[in-house]
């Protein structure tokens, strides 16, 4: 552009000197005796036109100017082909560069490989074509190699932060924490607003827990705008609550001054006003610690501040305890830590009934499982209960997940500084953990259920009393009965199989199963009358098996395998013998006992109906109304077999 103004400024100058002349015309005389001669006047002035003189000045200088470009291009010949040669020597060159560059980072080994090498070739000295060299060495895999590149790309200020960066990351990915720190720092030197330098370098002096040192990394970080303001404060508060607390034993008053800034710079950061209440509970300044404590918990409730509350004090009775978490409590009404902190101190206080009272909003609304474990203590520490307890500890299993400290999927028992997976500053957060959320719910209970609850403890002598009567009951029906196959059937057992049976608790959480063997088992007589009353079941079965049964002679129902389905169980045969009325004989003494013997306990239920024993004319028996538990075979929240269908028979198993 600044060609072309200078041309129509010339041109129009020269329009203008013409112009001139045309107005002032007149005659150049030229005393030249060669031209003079030339034009046969010697000795006589030559008179030229003063518009020609000019016009042959110009022409003289066009053609003056034509030659010698001529003869400075015919000179320069030899530079300007190499020159040619040479910026089509590097298109083709920057060609492949641009080319290898696509292949490496789409991932193609060959085409990078190829382009690389001719990139080389026809471009000696591009820092890209060691970028390229080591981005096809670290897809080939030779780490070896692309280290040696960097190594190589140290020595150009062009590419030297390149370098450093990849010697950075090569020393991360060989678990080097030395050697990348030094690539860091080195980095740092030479660019310091370099974002992954400044926060690799305060990453790494925070693992090696210099924190002095990370303090000046992070205000250097802020000064260069690599941080926000916000960000930089809250990652200052954590910096000086982890020093706090790394100083808590041997220096207690440097951490209560560390802690106590950190608090100012975040109010509602719970282990900065955890680190000072413990500091200035050490130093003997129990008014101050509280009041921060008060404090943060107003903004943020978390149980370690109701913990360092309960106990800032040493040496204080679980009262006075008592006193400290009701007062808390009562700085944020309805809040669920509050009436858990009450209640974990009316349970070392032995106040049972305020500990139940305290815990009933919490369980009414969201009951977890902490809430569900301080239940189970306080069930088996005011009663003994231990019926209760496992209902509330199964309960607890099933219950929403309590918050914890939790990091890039890592769940720590207490808060720290930085995260074990990725060390990021403020990594930490009190949350339900990840692998936790979604699970299994237990349902919320209604105060009218947990008074319920309260109002009739279970004896666990109770329980136990009445397993022991179930198994006697159970026991008294077995080892007597004959067992007559079902028509259709190829064999049937010889010897009436004994039921388990099954103590269901309240919540229907749990199963407890009895012994396969008969209950009285204490004494070797019993023992020796069984096994007798075997061998003669063993014998009448023998002989009843050489007679031929009717079509009619017996009925054995299949019984359905689930917990709350009753056993019904019917005999009918046809003809009495005297050497084969055992069974009618016990059925007659079962008769005069009673029709029904039913066992109940608070936490479970055994039933067990004996049937009542009918003969038609000496000839005919049936055992009716035969109930009992079976065990759990199947999980509690198992819809058991399909309504519509015939459920699968299985076996004999009589009592």
């Amino acid at each position: 552009m600044l060609r072309f103004f200078f041309f129509l400024l010339v041109v129009l100058a020269l329009g203008l000197l013409f112009a001139w002349v045309a107005d002032n015309p007149g005659t150049l005389f030229l005393k030249w005796d060669w031209l003079a001669e030339q034009l046969g006047r010697p000795g006589e002035e030559v008179g030229i036109p003063l518009t020609l003189a000019i016009a042959l000045l110009i022409g003289l200088m066009s053609l003056i100017m034509l030659v010698t470009g001529f003869l400075r291009g015919m000179f320069s010949m030899p530079s300007l082909l190499s020159k040619f040669f040479e910026n089509r020597r590097r298109e083709k060159g920057f060609r492949a560069l641009s080319q290898g560059l696509i292949a490496a980072s789409s991932g193609d080994v060959d085409s990078a490989r190829q382009f690389s090498k001719e990139s080389s070739k026809l471009l000696k000295n591009e820092p890209l074509v060691a970028l390229l060299g080591t981005q096809t060495a670290i897809l080939e895999g030779n780490r070896d190699a692309a280290r040696q590149n960097f190594q190589a790309m140290l020595e150009d200020d062009n590419t030297r932060m390149v370098a450093l960066r990849g010697l950075f990351l090569e020393a991360e990915r060989q678990g080097e924490p030395e050697a990348a720190r030094h690539y860091a720092e080195e980095a740092v030197k030479g660019a310091p607003s370099l974002p992954w330098a400044g926060n690799a370098k305060l990453r790494y002096q925070a693992v090696d827990k210099d924190w002095d040192a990370a303090i000046q990394t992070l205000e250097a970080n802020r000064a260069a705008g690599l941080i926000e303001r916000d960000k930089a404060k809250r990652h200052r508060a954590v910096l000086l609550t982890a020093k706090a607390i790394s100083e808590e034993q041997a220096h207690p008053e440097a951490a209560r001054k560390h802690a106590k800034e950190a608090h100012k710079l975040a109010k509602d950061f719970v282990p900065a006003a955890t680190a000072y209440a413990r500091s200035a509970s050490r130093l003997g300044d129990i008014r101050s610690g509280a009041k921060i404590l008060e404090a943060t918990w107003k903004l943020s409730s978390h149980p370690e501040i109701a913990d360092a509350y309960m106990h800032i004090r040493s040496g204080d009775s679980v009262i006075d305890r008592l006193k400290r978490a009701k007062k808390l409590a009562g700085l944020r009404a309805n809040n669920s830590e509050g009436n858990l902190a009450v209640a974990v101190a009316a349970i070392d206080a032995k106040d049972w009934d305020e500990a139940r009272s305290a815990l009933e909003p919490v369980l009414t609304t969201r009951p977890t499982e902490r809430a569900c474990l301080l239940m189970a203590d306080i069930e088996e520490g005011q009663h003994g209960d231990q019926g209760r307890m496992r209902d509330w500890l199964s309960r607890a299993v099933r219950a929403p997940a309590d918050e914890a400290w939790t990091a890039d999927g890592h769940v720590s028992e207490e808060w720290l500084p930085l995260s074990p997976v990725t060390g990021e500053i403020d990594a930490f957060e009190w949350k339900v953990p990840v692998a936790q959320l979604g699970e299994e719910t237990v349902p919320v209970l209604t105060l009218e259920q947990l008074h319920e609850e309260a109002k009739a403890p279970v004896s666990p002598i109770a329980i136990a009393a009445a397993t022991a009567g179930a198994g006697a009951a159970a026991n008294s029906m077995t080892e007597e009965e004959e067992v007559v196959p079902e028509a259709g059937l190829a064999e049937a057992p010889k010897e009436a199989d004994v039921v388990e049976a099954v103590v269901i608790s309240d919540a229907g959480s749990e199963a407890k199963k009895a012994d396969d063997k008969p209950t009285d088992t204490n004494s070797e007589e019993s023992m020796q009358e069984r096994t007798e009353m075997k061998d003669s079941s063993e014998t009448s079965s023998k002989d009843s098996d050489d007679k031929e049964p009717d079509a009619d002679a017996s009925d054995v129902k299949s019984l359905p395998n689930s917990a709350n389905d009753n056993m019904e169980s019917a005999l009918a045969s046809d003809s009495a013998d005297e050497n084969t009325s055992d069974v009618s004989k016990g059925d007659e003494a079962e008769t005069e006992d009673g029709k029904d013997a039913v066992v109940s306990a608070a936490t479970g239920m055994i039933a067990t109906q004996q049937g009542e024993a009918k003969s038609d004319d000496d000839k005919t028996d049936s055992f009716r109304d035969n109930q009992v538990q079976f065990p759990l075979d199947r999980r509690p929240d198992d819809p058991g077999p399909h309504p519509d269908k015939e459920p699968p028979k299985k076996g004999f198993k009589l009592f």
